[in-house]
C-alpha cells in the first residue's frame, strides 16, 4: 500500500472512532511522549476520546509537557488501562516497532480482547509487522517529526496549537540533541520553523528538558567523567560504567544519565560510545555514534538491542564486570570485521 493510500485509509480510521488509544514505548523518551501526548490533544479537539498509556514511567524533566497529568501509567492504574483498552476502536504504536518493546505491559496487552485498529508512526529500522497501518520512516529525525508530517497530510494540523506544538518541538529536539545528529533533512528545519509560527516558549522548553535537573545528577555527571570513563584509544572508542552502589550515592531518578553516553563523543577522535547502567536483573546499554560506525548493529549483535546508526540500545544479562569484557572484546572482533 503506497503513502497516499494510507493516508486515506487513516482518515477513515480516525473518522469511524470514538475511543482512541495512544500507547509510547517502555520508558518513554521526549520523542515518544511528545509525538503522543500531541496526538491525544489533537483527537480530543476533534471531539474524539483519546487517552495515552506509558508502559512505565518516564523522566521527571518530561512532566511539563501539556496533559501530561493525564497519562496513565502501567501497572499503576492497571484495572483502568484494561477497560480502556477493550473500549477502544483504534490504537497507535508511538514509537516502536516491536510489541516487545512494551516489555512487561506486553502480556497484559496482548491478553486483552478487542477489535481496534491498530497504527504504527515510528522511524526505527525493520519494523515488525504488528498494524493494520504501518508509517515507518528512518529518513525521519524522530517519531514527532513525521507525526508532524501525517497530521499535515490528513488534514488535523488544522488543530494545531501552541501546546501541541510544544509537545512535537520537544520531541524532535530530544530526539535530535537539540538538532546536533539525524537531522541533515531541510525537512526537519521547515518542521521547526512551523512549529515556532505557534509562539511556543523556544528557550522555555530547551530549559525544562536540559537545564532542569538536580544537583545530585550534575555531581553523578562530574563522578562519571573523572572515575568512571574509560578510553579505548586504539579503537576510537570510550564507556562510562555505574553501579547499583554508585546510582543510589547519588540518589540516582530516572533520566538523570540522559546523556551521558554523548559525553565521550565530545573527546577528539572519539567515534563510538557506551553507557553501561546496572539494574537488579540486567545491565542497561546505550550507544552512540558518530559517522558511518553502525551503533545499531553493534548493538543487535552482541546485546540483544537495536536502533539508529548512530544511537541504539540494549541490554546484557551477565554481570556489570563481565559485560564490560564483553563489550570490550566485542569491539576488538567488530573492528576487525569491519574496519580493516
Amino acid at each position: 500500500m503506497d503513502y497516499k493510500t494510507k493516508i486515506q485509509e487513516l482518515k477513515t480510521y480516525i473518522k469511524k472512532a470514538t475511543n482512541i488509544v495512544i500507547i509510547p514505548h517502555h520508558n518513554p523518551d521526549g520523542d515518544a511522549i511528545g509525538a503522543s501526548l500531541a496526538l491525544k490533544l489533537i483527537f480530543q479537539k476533534t471531539n474524539k476520546k483519546a487517552v495515552v498509556i506509558s508502559p512505565s514511567k518516564y523522566p521527571e524533566f518530561l512532566h511539563w509537557l501539556p496533559d501530561n497529568d493525564n497519562v496513565l501509567i502501567y501497572p499503576y492504574k492497571k484495572n483502568t488501562i484494561i477497560k480502556l483498552i477493550e473500549k477502544s476502536d483504534l490504537i497507535f504504536y508511538i514509537d516502536f516497532n516491536s510489541l516487545k518493546r512494551l516489555e512487561s505491559f506486553e502480556k497484559d496487552f496482548l491478553s486483552i480482547n478487542n477489535n481496534a485498529k491498530k497504527i504504527l508512526i515510528d522511524h526505527h529500522p525493520n519494523p515488525q509487522k504488528i498494524a493494520d497501518l504501518s508509517f515507518s520512516d528512518t529518513s525521519v529525525s524522530s517519531t514527532s517529526e513525521l507525526t508532524y508530517k501525517i497530521l499535515e497530510d490528513t488534514e488535523l494540523n488544522t488543530y494545531i496549537n501552541t501546546n501541541i506544538a510544544e509537545c512535537l518541538f520537544t520531541g524532535i529536539i530530544t530526539d535530535t540533541g537539540l538538532l546536533n545528529y539525524n537531522s541533515s533533512n531541510p525537512q526537519t528545519f521547515n518542521i521547526v520553523s512551523k512549529l515556532l509560527e505557534f509562539n511556543i516558549d523556544k528557550q522555555k522548553i530547551i530549559d525544562n528538558v536540559y537545564n532542569n535537573f538536580s544537583e545530585n545528577r550534575m555531581r553523578l555527571m562530574g563522578y562519571c567523567l573523572n572515575n568512571k570513563m574509560q578510553v579505548l584509544t586504539k579503537y576510537n572508542s570510550a564507556f562510562i560504567y555505574l553501579t547499583i552502589e554508585e546510582l543510589t550515592k547519588y540518589k540516582f531518578k530516572s533520566g538523570d544519565a540522559e546523556g551521558f553516553v554523548n559525553l565521550p563523543l565530545s573527546i577528539k577522535n572519539i567515534n563510538f560510545s557506551a553507557i553501561f547502567i546496572e539494574k537488579t536483573d540486567y545491565i542497561k546499554t546505550s550507544f552512540r555514534s558518530k559517522g558511518n560506525f553502525p551503533a545499531n548493529v553493534f548493538a543487535k549483535k552482541y546485546f540483544n538491542g537495536g536502533g539508529h546508526l548512530n544511537a541504539a540500545g540494549g541490554k546484557c544479562f551477565l554481570n556489570l564486570d563481565e559485560t564490560i569484557k564483553k563489550f570490550k572484546n566485542s569491539l576488538i572482533e567488530f573492528y576487525a570485521n569491519n574496519f580493516k
